[in-house]
């Protein structure tokens, strides 16, 4: 009876820590712990503002112990209420019990069954939850911790990755800098896909998830993070697309090293755009020597490759830099890609709402796009009255604005790819698009296939205005005109 009654207080131990979400608050006791670490290594914050930040995340920290304090005495007080509920009804001694419990076997053996019974609820609570979220934030609060700090500094990045320069010169070759390959469009225009593709080829390496989150130092930090991270695990991304990840998967993460030298594009409620008279000589001799050591990574490889959906904000000036570059602007039908674009939105809302890391993440990486996060370019005018991201026709004009502004801007080193008719026809227009980048082994290309699938049906957009829904149509229709059977053109090579 004495096991008995012990077993029956370790269950009523653990149900009061969790009625009580003990797990909850011990997190949030180390996320304030975090924030307030990367306000007091983040030199860009002045001082008078962390000493307000850290006497905040005190006086949070001590609400957080009392909490945490009286969840345990609760969990401890249901436990002995157990014990002696039994003791008093005659079935043993208080003594026997004490003994019972203090013995080796019972404390190797509780803690063994707390353990299992703690994972087993949590697997029941994850089973029976709406959805799945085994995608939301795969990151533990080491993890966490790591991103933090990392994101809390771009000049600490920037240090971090001319240290690295200084020590691995000797495995740096600039001439992998040469020929690099942009690719770019709004976000859902199959950017990820073509990335995918390209950088799977021998020739070309990409920034990966092992770059995270030190992604200006790919030799250093990718080197040690191998040493602990898996490579082979793979699972879906938080697009919940179907499009799955590991460690090894090609990323955007370029967008970091653009936030840390212009900072004041970022500043505003819009990103603000570039020209080409934004020339910046530290922030090329940077990237020349950043997309180099990104190619060292790979063994074999030769050329650069990214995917950054903010490039279409500055077409010329990555001409101006590049006049060797390819960049790859694939063209998806307007209806299907608003209604991708409004449902991320929607689904990255609803995650930073209950994740406020995913957030912290996204914007560490220069992810505006969707959600809380999100921060439009400043492709077109700042219209007084305009509706709000929930509507499908601030994405409609986002998406006139974005692509008026390509064409605007598109120079003869852009290769416009029509998405929808490679998905289609692969095998037909794979070929032209290895010539229009100038791959070095066409026939790899057709690797690519295997990852592209056909289109769905053009969905409809309810609540688009009509007006907006025939300048999107005229306009994706002359940019398939651009696409089809033309070399070049005034503005960029074209393919379909």
């Amino acid at each position: 009876m004495s096991i008995a009654a012990l077993c029956l207080g370790l269950v009523a131990f653990i149900w009061v820590l969790r009625a009580l979400h003990a797990q909850q608050v011990a997190g949030g006791i180390v996320t304030t712990t975090q924030d307030a670490l990367s306000v007091m290594m983040n030199s860009d914050i002045a001082e008078e503002e962390k000493e307000a930040r850290v006497q905040r995340a005190s006086l949070k920290l001590l609400g957080g112990f009392f909490r945490i304090t009286g969840i345990g005495v609760a969990a401890i007080g249901a436990s002995v209420l157990v014990v002696w509920g039994g003791a008093a009804l005659g079935f043993y001694t208080v003594e026997h019990v004490v003994a019972v419990a203090l013995g080796w076997p019972f404390l190797l053996g509780s803690t063994v069954a707390a353990i299992a019974l703690w994972i087993a609820l949590d697997r029941l609570r994850k089973r029976s939850a709406e959805g799945d979220t085994r995608a939301d934030v795969p990151y533990g609060p080491m993890d966490r911790a790591l991103h933090d700090f990392a994101f809390a500094s771009s000049e600490r990045q920037i240090r971090l990755g001319s240290f690295e320069t200084k020590v691995y010169r000797r495995r740096i070759d600039m001439d992998a800098a040469r020929r690099p390959v942009f690719v770019t469009s709004l976000p859902r225009a199959g950017t990820t896909i073509m990335l995918e593709g390209l950088a799977g080829l021998p020739e070309f390496a990409s920034a990966t998830y092992q770059h995270m989150p030190f992604t200006l130092s790919p030799l250093l930090w990718g080197g040690f993070s191998r040493a602990f991270r898996k490579a082979g695990d793979k699972s879906e991304r938080a697009h919940g697309d179907g499009i799955e990840v590991g460690m090894d998967s090609p990323e955007a993460f370029e967008e970091m090293l653009w936030m840390a030298f212009w900072p004041r594009h970022f500043e505003g409620e819009r990103i603000a755009l570039w020209t080409p008279q934004d020339r910046n000589p530290e922030f090329e001799n940077f990237f020349r020597t950043h997309m180099a050591k990104v190619v060292a990574t790979k063994p074999g490889a030769a050329r650069y490759i990214s995917k950054n959906n903010a490039n279409i904000a500055r077409l010329g000036l990555l001409e101006q830099v590049f006049p060797d570059a390819s960049i790859v602007v694939p063209i998806r039908n307007p209806r299907a890609q608003v209604a991708s674009l409004i449902s991320q939105h929607q689904r990255f809302a609803e995650l930073h709402a209950r994740e406020p890391f995913a957030r912290r993440y996204m914007e560490g990486i220069g992810h505006f796009e969707f959600g809380a996060a999100l921060r439009p370019i400043a492709f077109g005018p700042q219209r007084a009255g305009a509706l709000g991201a929930e509507h499908v026709d601030f994405w409609l004009r986002y998406w006139i604005d974005a692509y008026q502004h390509v064409l605007a801007t598109a120079g003869p080193q852009t290769v416009f790819v029509d998405h929808d008719a490679l998905c289609t026809q692969p095998e037909a227009h794979l070929p032209d698009l290895a010539a229009a980048i100038d791959v070095q082994d066409p026939g790899e290309v057709a690797a690519i296939a295997g990852i592209l699938r056909p289109p769905r049906a053009v969905p409809d957009v309810p609540g688009a205005s009509p007006a907006l829904l025939q300048r999107a149509d005229i306009l994706h229709a002359e940019l398939c005109n651009q696409a089809i059977g033309r070399a070049s053109s005034s503005f960029g090579k074209v393919m379909e």
